[in-house]
């Protein structure tokens, strides 16, 4: 068989491309695979077929080529001779510096050292010092083992070439091998392991890690989500799922567009067989009987319209589609651009400061606002979240311990509850009719509150809670509600602050402002501190015969004393009022389905939101038939309460939870957690720091007077430096593991170190920088 170069487009090669570019490729493009080279420096006998003799394929052959399937663009690229056994590398290094040095002053165009295990490090060392190369190509071919199709990395990119990569904040083009690809545990090994051995290198794994396959890119891939030096290209890949793959588990930031010019000239294609892959030409006559109907059209626009079909199917925006095709690759190459034609984005705290003048108070959600963490610092956005680990809008990985602020149980993005979520946007949302994951829903939470009858929605926990009030009124015929507990922003609630202005000490936010609230509603609710039988009472006394509901959470800070929770149910309900436990933070995590089963208790309501559908809006009342009908002549009612992606995520993820018995590992870890966290700040006494909440939602706070706020912005300050996103709150979630809450303290303890020695210095306001007056939440201290 031989294989031809096209130099020119058929009918069907032009409707293709012009089918799959519109709409779809940016202005700007940078190749960051591509192939320069002058067939001299082959070996005798080994030039492929469709390439010339004593010939140089360069920069004017890339630009003909590229401008026919990529018109009107501007590109630029990054280039490397053209790997053979035996070749003349100090000869094709040369050629290609010629080739590329001309550009380096004017355009981002860079180059690679072609190279071999024994090559001489000094003179690859000297290319790299040149300005013209960044980095360096290894390729199988120069491996020492008999059938390198089964070429372990070692064996042809050793480790020399990774310190050197290192040293120079350089780029390694590696086409890895093996059957397994990605997914072989000896490739994982070793680049995870060198990797992170050397962090400055910039591992590209060229042709999606190798995923000609595209069941190795949806296996492998997960294996390389935590490595922050590794991306991936797209080069020569005719497999739509390999980039959807990519796409989803690395994310649009780390996959980088290449064409693999000049084999994106070939008219053929690659596809998957079984765990295997088999490359076809035009030209192979049995190829030419597979296809029937229609015909081979250039490998790089077959890999350009699979690209879109990946694209358009994990709904990249057109700022993603820039950065695959241009903005990842100079972000990559960035320091050595001579060109500051630097990728310019908003930053997150940049970010926060515009919010702040379009959006009320920055964002909906007081817990998210950044002057709570650290005004100086917090990223306050992120671009994308999976397990454990939040990526910033620079790319800055960070290991999560603030739980989306307890919404997050199964870790962010959980493959099972997004597929659920998927699968029921595909299928359509929302429409007159219900979903009826609804009633599936409704029974499974039944199921697991035997002493209930009735289920209704909501899409959050302040919601929810309102709603719970609401019945309990309904069912009543009375307004008071005795409460202990943060239980969300309604005017139920804050009616607690009206007239007394730290009616909510202990529960909210001190001081709070009731703005807005009617002030008929004053009196209507009362507060009352959590294991205070004389505050309880105090409280019953001040409604008299007005009680409604008591509503409180099972636990907070604390376990119940002395039977506490179960006299405050007993008082209730010899009231003729409402029992209602607000499980929206507790549920799932202090026991399953909540706390109240732990703790042997029994409401006539309970509420749920946060993790119960694991970021996804949704919320349930969940409660007594002779309470819950009787509020069915209340008008209740709202269309997105009735939306099917909340009762689909809700499913997914209550089914995990119970299948994995996710709330028992969480727990245990999180003992482990707070002990370790008691022992850590207990070496820094002079912090003054105390350790509360429970084992899996640990909380840490500074007592320090004036002081404690710039103490907790310095420690979150450092722990993002260390690479955790941390805060006083904590939460354990499901993909947490040992190690990580062993590097998480680990860290934690020297940032306290570094406050400590500030604190000594008496440098602690100044190094924190101007502090806002509100310190965020005291709940049921």
């Amino acid at each position: 068989m031989s294989l031809k170069l096209i130099s020119e487009l058929n009918a069907i090669d032009s409707t293709l491309l012009n089918r799959c570019i519109e709409g779809f490729l940016p202005e700007r493009i940078y190749d960051i695979h591509a192939h320069l080279f002058h067939t001299r420096h082959f070996a005798p006998g080994t030039i492929p077929g469709f390439l010339e003799a004593n010939r140089g394929y360069g920069m004017r052959d890339f630009n003909e080529a590229l401008a026919r399937w990529m018109p009107a663009r501007e590109v630029e690229g990054l280039f490397f001779g053209y790997p053979r056994a035996g070749n003349d590398r100090a000869g094709e290094n040369a050629w290609l510096r010629e080739q590329v040095e001309p550009l380096v002053k004017t355009t981002n165009s860079r180059a690679l050292v072609l190279a071999a295990p024994d090559d001489d490090p000094a003179e690859v060392r000297r290319l790299l010092k040149s300005g013209v190369f960044i980095g360096i190509k290894p390729y199988r071919l120069y491996s020492d083992m008999a059938d390198t199709g089964e070429a372990t990395l070692e064996s042809f990119a050793p480790e020399w070439m990774w310190e050197l990569c290192d040293e120079h904040d350089g780029v390694m083009m590696l086409h890895i091998m093996r059957a397994g690809g990605i997914t072989d545990s000896r490739n994982i090994e070793f680049i995870r392991r060198l990797c992170r051995r050397y962090p400055r290198c910039r591992l590209v794994l060229a042709h999606v890690a190798r995923s000609f396959n595209y069941r190795h890119a949806r296996e492998g891939l997960h294996a390389l989500a935590d490595i922050d030096n590794v991306v991936v290209d797209t080069s020569a890949v005719t497999q739509a799922g390999a980039f959807r793959a990519a796409l989803e588990i690395l994310g649009p930031r780390r996959v980088l567009w290449g064409s693999d010019y000049m084999v994106s000239e070939l008219r053929g294609s690659c596809i998957s067989q079984g765990d295997g892959f088999t490359w076809i030409y035009s030209e192979d006559e049995s190829a030419q009987k597979l296809t029937t109907f229609g015909s081979y059209t250039l490998v790089g626009i077959e890999s350009l319209m699979c690209l879109r079909e990946a694209c358009d199917d994990t709904g990249m925006t057109q700022g993603d589609l820039q950065d695959i095709f241009c903005n990842n690759a100079l972000r990559l190459i960035e320091r050595h651009l001579n060109i500051k034609q630097r990728v310019t984005h908003v930053s997150g705290p940049e970010l926060w400061t515009k919010a702040k003048t379009v959006i009320s108070c920055g964002t909906g959600l007081l817990s998210k606002r950044a002057h709570l963490f650290d005004p100086v610092s917090w990223p306050s956005y992120f671009s994308r979240c999976k397990g454990a680990d939040i990526w910033d809008l620079d790319g800055r990985r960070f290991t999560d311990f603030t739980g989306g602020v307890g919404a997050i149980l199964l870790g962010h993005g959980d493959a099972a509850v997004n597929s659920a979520v998927k699968r029921r946007v595909d299928l359509g949302s929302y429409c007159t009719l219900a979903s009826p994951d609804e009633v599936r829903l409704a029974e499974v939470l039944l199921s697991l509150h035997p002493w209930a009858s009735k289920v209704r929605y909501a899409r959050g926990g302040g919601e929810a809670l309102a709603l719970a009030v609401r019945i309990a009124r309904a069912a009543t015929g009375k307004s008071g509600i005795a409460f202990c507990g943060y239980h969300g922003w309604g005017d139920w609630y804050l009616a607690a602050n009206l007239g007394e202005g730290d009616a909510l000490d202990g529960h909210l936010l001190p001081g709070l402002e009731p703005l807005g609230v009617p002030r008929e509603l004053r009196g209507t609710a009362v507060p009352f501190r959590y294991n205070d039988p004389v505050s309880f009472q105090a409280a019953l006394d001040k409604l008299g015969g007005n009680l409604a509901a008591v509503v409180m959470e099972p636990m907070r800070s604390e376990l119940p004393r002395d039977g506490f929770l179960k006299n405050v149910a007993a008082v209730c309900r010899a009231a003729g009022a409402v029992f209602v436990i607000d499980e929206v933070t507790s549920g799932w995590r202090f026991g399953f389905p909540g706390a109240c089963p732990q703790l042997g208790i029994q409401p006539d309501i309970a509420v749920y939101a946060k993790a119960m559908s694991n970021g996804i809006p949704c919320g349930a009342i969940v409660g007594t038939d002779a309470v819950m009908d009787a509020a069915n002549r209340s008008f209740i009612s709202s269309s997105y309460w009735t939306d099917g992606i909340g009762s689909a995520a809700a499913l997914a993820c209550v089914g995990k939870m119970q299948a994995e018995s996710v709330q028992e590992y969480v727990w245990s870890l999180g003992e482990s957690l707070q002990r370790s966290l008691r022992e850590v700040t207990a070496r820094h006494p002079t912090l003054n720091i105390k350790v509360g909440g429970m084992p899996c939602a640990p909380s840490l706070s500074f007592q320090l007077g004036d002081s404690s706020a710039a103490a907790k912005a310095l420690c979150i300050r450092l722990m993002l430096g260390h690479g955790f996103l941390f805060s006083s709150q904590l939460y354990v979630m499901w993909p947490h593991t040992e190690t990580l809450v062993t590097s998480m303290v680990a860290a934690l303890d020297e940032s306290l170190t570094e406050i400590t020695r500030w604190q000594t210095e008496d440098r602690l306001q100044a190094e924190a920088g101007p502090m806002p007056a509100s310190t965020g939440f005291a709940r049921l201290v």
